[in-house]
């Protein structure tokens, strides 16, 4: 495999990668000189600083992007075209039609296109699947889903041409677990920009704080809500609430899964992870590999990503409008 895109996610993806029997990291590409070199030298990793100079590299298999969002099409495109396995950071585009196109693409070559929705693959989130899908909490009839950062990125990258803004960027991760939790689809997204703490994510053309209730159909409501500015760490939580018990999942202090049912509350054992992010990515990286060797591995698909998105961009419509947004892939 090789990692293309360096930047602060490339780096933790390559650092990961090169720990995993499971994968060879054998190149990484950059045009900065300075840090593709070093980090090459610190993975034992041949350094490029262009995608031509590593598509001549006849030991490459795969690739994994970790670019920027508005790069990420044309070099999945030229992956996919080079018989590449490709498996990208989210999302995969910006706009719901280019993903299809890709993930068509992708089909027709017979490669793997997946999507880096890491926490289907984190233990707290796997762990309440496996539980949620055996019956431990009965139906699903709510949901809450919250994203809380530190504090905002630069305002260039929140700018929405660059990272899709807030309801995408981090969005998307959300959007993508209420239908993968439920197997259900969102119809309709109602949503409100709330107030505003940094400046300069208005000066972007961006928020740092919002909600929506998104309508998944069959009695099932889900909430998201997202933030830029929680100061005391980067907070992700998901709550199910069941027809006959609940799944609570949180990664502060620590990853874990607590399910609580009228017998009590408990931790499931398999849930538990200090560092839930890198054994997300660690996983969706084994999960990429399987389904290269052609394993029947169950994987985020380009269609996952350009669900989200669609949701994202209702989101913002909804926003603006103040009223419900339907779900379109346009």
């Amino acid at each position: 495999m090789a990692v293309i895109g360096v930047g602060r996610m490339g780096q933790i993806h390559a650092r990961i990668l090169s720990g995993l029997h499971e994968i060879h990291l054998v190149a990484i590409v950059d045009s900065r000189a300075k840090a593709v070199e070093a980090l090459g030298t610190e993975l034992d990793a041949t350094p490029y600083q262009s995608v031509d100079a590593v598509l001549r590299d006849d030991t490459v298999e795969a690739w994994l992007i970790a670019t920027p969002t508005p790069t990420h099409p044309s070099l999945v495109r030229r992956g996919l075209e080079a018989g590449l396995h490709v498996l990208c950071e989210k999302p995969l585009s910006l706009e719901p039609f280019e993903g299809t196109e890709l993930g068509d693409l992708a089909d027709r070559l017979g490669r793997v296109l997946q999507i880096g929705f890491w926490r289907r693959f984190s233990p707290p989130w796997s762990a309440a699947k496996a539980a949620l899908d055996a019956g431990a909490i009965g139906e699903p009839v709510m949901m809450r889903l919250s994203q809380w950062d530190a504090d905002p990125p630069p305002p260039a990258f929140c700018d929405p041409k660059v990272s899709g803004g807030l309801a995408i960027d981090c969005g998307v991760h959300e959007f993508d677990l209420a239908e993968w939790f439920t197997g259900l689809s969102v119809s309709s997204v109602t949503g409100r920009n709330l107030r505003l703490v940094d400046a300069g994510v208005s000066a972007s053309g961006d928020v740092d704080n919002l909600i929506a209730m998104l309508d998944l159909g069959d009695g099932v409501m889900a909430t998201v809500d997202l933030s830029r500015n929680c100061r005391y760490g980067d907070d992700v939580r998901t709550e199910i609430l069941g027809s006959q018990g609940a799944l609570l999942i949180d990664v502060i202090p620590t990853g874990r899964t607590r399910l609580a049912t009228a017998s009590g509350v408990q931790i499931l054992e398999d849930s538990k992870t200090r560092d839930a992010a890198g054994a997300g990515i660690a996983n969706q990286a084994r999960a990429f590999a399987a389904r290269v060797r052609g394993e029947d591995v169950d994987v985020p698909s380009a269609t996952a990503s350009t669900r989200a998105v669609a949701i994202g961009r209702a989101l913002q419509r909804s926003a603006e409008t103040g009223l419900p947004e339907n779900v379109v892939i346009r």
